[in-house]
């Protein structure tokens, strides 16, 4: 499916709701369109990092180069002085594996849209 497809947006349960939440999807929602056996991985806005890593994805899908250089440059700046999560968390871990499990899926099935 292209991203320029045209589809219907999930309904809001409550539109005052942070657009992109549970209550408020965007548009591009895909959990409700996704199978059983799918991987995913979701950041939440609580994350420190969260805002930055999805402008990174977003600039980076856009071809926008120079600003996702800058981008990186910030999160890295940010996780210089601590990490979030240190190397040997099982949360650092098991986002290694679901990397894994999306290539496997990918590699199997193609892209999702």
């Amino acid at each position: 499916m292209s991203d320029d497809t045209i589809r219907e947006k999930p309904t809001a349960k409550d539109p005052a709701a942070p657009y992109g939440s549970a209550d408020n999807p965007s548009e591009f929602d895909v959990l409700h369109r996704m199978g059983t056996d799918e991987p995913y991985f979701i950041i939440r806005g609580g994350d420190p990092l969260s805002d930055a890593l999805v402008e990174l994805h977003a600039y980076i899908g856009a071809g926008q180069s120079g600003a996702a250089h800058d981008t990186l440059e910030r999160i890295l700046a940010l996780t210089s002085q601590k990490p979030p999560r240190p190397v040997g968390s099982p949360k650092y871990r098991e986002t290694f594996k679901i990397s894994v499990s999306m290539e496997r899926f990918r590699e199997t099935h193609g892209r999702s849209h």
